[in-house]
């Protein structure tokens, strides 16, 4: 029942441009079983599983595909998926997009080996990047295709923010950490807005090591509006101590 609540959803994010997927040429190589799908539009995914690709699980990447697909910007026929082994229904899947356009940049470059998501009862972004000499990392849960956007946009501008942490676990934590210090301290109830976050962040990475108050001066005299309560909080979230 969950799955196929999981799938309706998928189905409802990429609306009248979902595309139907059917199984085909199903081979045998060595352990393991190799299943192609073909979309309505021609994309094609390989599936990799231990006892053949079952119909429902079918459906649940087909959806999958979809929601992926319909990322603004991106562009792409080729993909890849493998069942996990104990057959709970959880696979890894990788898009290699041709294109990637947000905002009249082509960010294909940072992903040499695709954009990798993966799906346990939801969707998951887990894509390695390379930015530079970098190889930064967003993951998260796929909620809009705008926010994936806004995470791998900061990585491209802030790659260092997106190695720091390898534990989503740990990161939780900690932000929830931060949220009751920062409640306890009376930061604002409307919270910090994801365009002060960036702000504060942006002139921290400028130099690092910087105290808050620092911050709090450069943006003042940039005309920012904010206050030493606010870059405090958005310090500790992400570095998890402040100078």
């Amino acid at each position: 029942m969950c799955k196929r609540i999981v799938v309706c959803l998928l189905f409802v994010c990429v609306g009248l441009n979902a595309q139907e997927w059917a199984k085909r040429n199903e081979r045998k190589e060595g352990a393991e079983i190799i299943t192609e799908l073909a979309s309505s539009g021609g994309r094609v995914c390989r599936v990799v599983s231990a006892n053949g690709l079952k119909d429902a699980d079918a459906r649940v990447i087909g959806a999958s595909l979809n929601t992926v697909w319909a990322i603004p910007g991106m562009r792409g026929t080729e993909a890849s998926a493998r069942m996990n082994e104990s057959g709970d229904g959880r696979f890894r899947l990788v898009v290699y997009p041709v294109s990637f356009t947000n905002g009249g940049e082509e960010l294909n470059g940072y992903f040499p080996s695709g954009m990798s998501f993966y799906f346990y009862t939801s969707l998951f972004y887990d894509i390695s990047m390379k930015v530079g000499d970098l190889m930064p990392k967003v993951t998260g849960a796929f909620v809009s295709p705008e926010g994936l956007i806004k995470h791998i946009s900061a990585a491209i501008l802030m790659p260092e923010m997106y190695m720091f942490e390898q534990s989503l676990l740990g990161r939780i934590d900690r932000l929830e950490r931060a949220l009751i210090a920062a409640l306890a301290k009376s930061a604002p109830k409307a919270g910090v807005s994801p365009a002060t976050a960036l702000a504060v962040l942006n002139e921290y990475n400028a130099a690092p090591n910087q105290s808050p108050e620092m911050v709090f001066a450069a943006l003042k005299k940039k005309g920012f509006k904010t206050n030493v309560k606010e870059v405090r909080a958005v310090l500790w979230t992400y570095f998890g101590n402040i100078p």
